[in-house]
């Protein structure tokens, strides 16, 4: 069962939240850019073709002397042909057990390129590079800058940036100082990106087939590791492992699936070493520096766990098959629950609705989540910020909702 924290949870994680022109400002004339011209993938600050973005944005975190990525919020966008935005999740941070939803600044403004925006009144400014992103935001006095948030990109070959590095204004040791805070990775596909129709088959080193994990496969680790997986790896290969995601579909050379018998083969040595060196030419990156080795080892004994779920399922099948005499247990009852809330987000693919809900008497407090809709009309009719009633069936391992009233 999946439980939703509050977004005020991540408040360190959250960016600021307004980058409008301030009412005064002592810099050049704006651009004449008419903003409702722009398409969709233009406001979200992406230029050319772009067809899908997996952007991820991470807190760092400093451990002995390094800064290592930790929790991480990932959202996926694809567009049409002509920009127009078809499909977004919501930037969610995922968790063993669910999902917190959390909040995206893009850091940019497409009629600020180049500017230097100054706030007479309370001398703030922001000072935005050639493409109209945020490069610096502080305060200015008697002709001297004091930055409180600085931002370093780097760009691929058609002007998009792919990492984006924020440092804030921090004390340490005694002193206020710009400390590394947050970076951002942003995944592309254009439409005439291209890849192998037969992607070779990928090997790792032969040393590694032996190499023996530095961490026991414990309930905990795996735990650890799913919680990394769903993280850092689920936007291409799935939650479930099997690469069924929008922009897995979207991608030039298709993600494995790491429930399949060619990846049951591979050893929890083989398997940390793709984790930590990436795969060149399959979009997949590499986490050596990025994350502990610790946390590379939790996640490739789960995708181990993951593809050996395999022989798993088959042997489930195979027993389905067979039948077994008739229990006398009596199974436990659903439970229901009535259900009062908003609609933040409908992913009609998965059939499920992201309700911003109050308390469930007798089961749950008020907060965010997602619940499984199995009525495609009703998923067909909902809007979000829709209000509505509904009644919560749960039952042993499952849950979902039924009897929707819009209000």
């Amino acid at each position: 069962m999946r439980v939703y924290a509050r977004t005020k949870l991540l408040h360190g994680f959250l960016l600021f939240c307004s980058f409008a022109f301030f009412p005064s400002c002592n810099s050049s004339s704006p651009s004449p850019i008419n903003p409702q011209s722009l398409t969709d993938r233009e406001r979200d600050g992406l230029a050319g073709n772009v067809k899908a973005a997996l952007t991820a944005d991470i807190i760092l975190m400093e451990q002995n002397g390094q800064w290592l990525e930790g929790q991480q919020a990932s959202a996926t966008s694809v567009y049409d042909a002509a920009g127009r935005r078809m499909t977004q999740t919501p930037f969610r941070v995922a968790m063993s057990n669910g999902y917190a939803i959390t909040q995206h600044e893009l850091l940019f403004d497409p009629v600020s390129k180049g500017l230097f925006n100054l706030d007479n009144a309370t001398k703030k400014y922001i000072q935005y590079d050639s493409q109209g992103n945020v490069v610096e935001k502080g305060s200015q006095g008697n002709g001297q800058k004091s930055a409180e948030l600085s931002v370093q990109y780097e760009f691929d070959a058609r002007g998009n940036w792919t990492k984006r590095s924020i440092s804030r204004l921090a004390e340490k040791d005694g002193k206020q100082i710009l400390l590394p805070s947050e970076v951002s990775h942003r995944y592309l596909v254009y439409f005439d990106s291209t890849g192998e129709s037969q992607p070779k088959t990928v090997l790792a080193a032969a040393e590694t087939k032996l190499l023996k994990a530095s961490i026991a496969a414990t309930q905990e680790n795996l735990d650890a590791g799913k919680a990394h997986f769903l993280q850092r790896c689920s936007a291409c290969h799935g939650e479930n492992g099997k690469a069924q995601t929008d922009f897995a579909a979207a991608m030039p050379v298709k993600p494995a699936d790491l429930t399949g018998a060619k990846l049951s083969g591979l050893s929890e040595g083989e398997i940390y070493s793709f984790v930590r060196g990436g795969i060149s030419g399959s979009g997949m990156p590499g986490f050596k520096s990025r994350i502990s080795d610790e946390a590379i080892w939790q996640i490739a004994l789960f995708v181990k766990q993951l593809s050996s779920n395999l022989v798993e399922e088959k042997h489930n099948q195979l027993a389905k098959a067979t039948p077994t005499p008739k229990s006398t247990s009596t199974a436990e009852p659903e439970r229901r629950y009535p259900l009062t809330g908003k609609v933040l987000s409908i992913e009609r693919e998965m059939k499920q609705v992201v309700i911003e809900h109050e308390e469930i008497k007798g089961y749950m407090e008020a907060m965010a989540m997602p619940f499984p809709l199995l009525d495609e009309k009703m998923l067909g009719r909902l809007k979000k910020d829709d209000k509505i009633q509904a009644t919560l069936v749960v039952g042993v391992g499952y849950w979902r909702l039924e009897n929707v009233v819009i209000k």
